[in-house]
């Protein structure tokens, strides 16, 4: 920070006064409680065969951001177990059915918004090992595919060239939000979307983290719901990409980077699957979200 000459006492001591009710600001904001909801997933169960049910769903994992509270199910003539330890937290459902069954999920969710900016994030030559399986390609994720080179030499490394200083992962940003539009019939794929110029929300997503793992930026795909949708499975995607001992939030597909909106709840990384049957039923599912009333 490039500070003025100091001219008079007073002026300086009205800048440091200054400084500290903006700290104390800062602070306060840091400190502002979280946001608590309580979220029913409302699940319909129909056999196809006969044969025995097996369904797990998705439970937001806790961290610095969010934290998991206490979960209710009600899933009567099915056995129900809630795995609440690791990174993966769920509900397990196992049964017979004779017919269609509905089945309800119920659990609180605290909410915290981060405050601190992302920092300039450089790709990783050597990475350890556990930042591997997010640089790695899949079948997600093609990012050693010469469409997805293509791309970046394309677009991204004239950003790169020209003078001045560069942020390497906020040009894949920019570039990606001009080069790739949402449309409602978009593309879901990573190389369809590409080849398109077009996709949905999940599409576009899922190739801005494929972008960034080809860039050697640790990166990894996020789904979630946003609390505050009025949509019936309020889903919402975006990346998280790695630096500084932490991962950072940021989002092609939405515009926003560093900070999630404060409805946003991640329920699964790195293309999990939200809710997932054996295929023995078919199982469709709504959301339900509403403010506690403890909430600040």
């Amino acid at each position: 920070m490039v500070r003025s000459p100091r001219r008079r006492a007073p002026a300086l001591l009205s800048v440091l006064a200054a400084a500290g009710a903006l700290a104390l600001v800062a602070r306060a904001a840091s400190a502002a409680p979280p946001l608590r909801w309580e979220v029913t997933v409302a699940l319909r169960l129909t056999p196809t065969n006969g044969a025995p049910v097996t369904v797990r769903l998705a439970l937001p994992p806790s961290d610095a951001t969010q934290q998991l509270g206490e979960v209710t199910v009600t899933a009567r003539g099915l056995e129900a177990e809630v795995v609440r330890d690791g990174g993966e937290p769920h509900v397990l459902l196992r049964g017979k059915l004779k017919g269609p069954r509905r089945v309800a999920v119920t659990y609180g969710v605290e909410r915290q918004r981060s405050l601190d900016a992302m920092p300039v994030i450089e790709p990783l030559e050597a990475p350890p090992p556990a930042l591997l399986p997010f640089l790695t390609p899949s079948p997600l994720f093609q990012s050693r595919s010469i469409l997805v080179r293509e791309f970046l030499e394309t677009n991204v490394s004239p950003l790169l060239d020209a003078p001045g200083p560069h942020d390497l992962v906020r040009s894949v940003f920019q570039v990606t939000r001009e080069r790739l539009a949402w449309a409602k019939d978009g593309k879901t794929l990573t190389l369809d979307v590409i080849r398109s110029g077009r996709g949905k929300r999940i599409g576009i997503e899922r190739a801005f983290t494929t972008f960034l793992r080809c860039a050697r930026v640790p990166a990894r795909f996020v789904e979630g719901i946003d609390v505050q949708s009025k949509t019936r499975r309020k889903r919402v995607f975006w990346t998280e990409v790695w630096a500084q001992d932490r991962w950072w939030p940021l989002s092609a597909s939405s515009g926003w980077v560093g900070r999630a909106p404060r409805s946003w709840i991640a329920l699964t990384r790195d293309g999990q699957r939200v809710l997932r049957s054996d295929g023995s039923a078919t199982v469709t599912h709504t959301i339900q979200a509403t403010p506690r009333e403890d909430a600040a």
